[in-house]
């Protein structure tokens, strides 16, 4: 059994939830399927303190249509890469900031901010990251609905068509 195989094992016995979610394609590489928070927050603490996974290199966003996926690749003393998913709904994008576990990973929990929308509790007070002053609040452009074409950039505004329904409304009024 190789190293990748025993810790997807030793994972799968602790908790049921990661039967046939925990898959490896090649050497020092084990990704998770995406986990609910709960999910996440129960398997966590378990990898981190039990399993050795105590550096992060990284989080990734990701725009999974009605959810925003949060991908962070932890790593233990072998080397081994762990590319732990979570989810989060667009409508309530909440997840818990990791950077007092994984100080590497507050700017990244940043751009989750800045570029998807994420709300991270207990992400330390700091300056906006990586977008320039003036952003217009509530635009979030690595959302799949965000299109850069309704940006100026002169401006800093986000103008996009106003929909037929919208403007009949408007004359209406």
């Amino acid at each position: 059994m190789s190293n990748e195989e025993a810790i997807i094992q030793r994972l799968v016995e602790k908790f049921d939830i990661l039967k046939d979610r925990l898959h490896f394609q090649r050497s020092k590489r084990i990704f998770s399927d995406f986990l609910t928070r709960e999910e996440f927050e129960t398997v966590l603490p378990y990898v981190r303190d039990e399993m050795g996974f105590n550096r992060a290199s990284h989080v990734v966003g990701t725009d999974e249509g009605e959810d925003l996926g949060f991908i962070y690749l932890l790593t233990n003393d072998d080397g081994v890469i762990l590319a732990l998913k979570e989810k989060a709904p667009k409508s309530n994008p909440k997840i818990k900031a990791l950077t007092g576990d994984y100080p590497s990973l507050e700017f990244h929990e940043r751009e989750l901010v800045g570029l998807f929308g994420a709300e991270v509790e207990g992400l330390p007070a700091g300056p906006p990251y990586p977008l320039p002053d003036g952003w217009p609040e509530g635009n979030y452009p690595l959302r799949k609905e965000w299109n850069p074409e309704y940006f100026d950039n002169r401006t800093m505004s986000y103008n996009p068509p106003v929909e037929a329904e919208e403007k009949e409304a408007e004359q209406s009024e």
